[in-house]
């Protein structure tokens, strides 16, 4: 399955069947296998109240982390939105931001594909010979996703 977005890109997309799969095994013990660039994902819906409860690929930046999608349900991200994480084995809380300019969209992309290089396929864009982005690819994926930014909420623990 795949999901295509306006004119010639087409995004694979992840069976519901499997990330059920993948949800459950962040939350487990062994979650060790996943947790270093996956975690689960929680959030309302703004419109429908409804919870929805997903895993998503994200890369640590400095105190937040950050993750892209193609999806339409980062809508409900917008202007600092709580989000509850299960992330390297703890659920963790934080607020979202959402960024739709290209330019910082295609950075973001850029600096996931550095640290994990198999998402390549997931924003149909082809490597280089020394593993950087083909520009009119990351180009093309920057113009159908966004970049979302999570600022993780201090541990009542510290």
């Amino acid at each position: 399955m795949s999901v295509t977005t306006s004119s010639t890109v087409s995004i694979p997309t992840v069976p519901r069947w499997i990330s059920r799969i993948v949800a459950w095994l962040l939350r487990s013990p062994f979650h060790a296998l996943l947790s270093g660039n996956m975690m689960v994902l929680t959030f309302t819906g703004r419109k429908s109240g409804r919870r929805f409860t997903f895993p998503v690929s994200y890369l640590r930046q400095g105190d937040g982390l950050i993750m892209t999608t193609h999806h339409r349900w980062w809508h409900n991200l917008r202007d600092g939105a709580p989000v509850e994480l299960y992330l390297v084995g703890s659920k963790v809380i934080g607020h979202a931001d959402v960024n739709t300019n290209h330019a910082d969209v295609a950075q973001g992309i850029s600096a996931i594909l550095q640290h994990i290089p198999s998402n390549a396929r997931y924003f149909g864009i082809r490597l280089d010979q020394q593993g950087q982005p083909e520009a009119t690819d990351l180009q093309r994926a920057a113009e159908h996703c966004v970049l979302i930014t999570i600022n993780l909420s201090p541990s009542k623990d510290a």
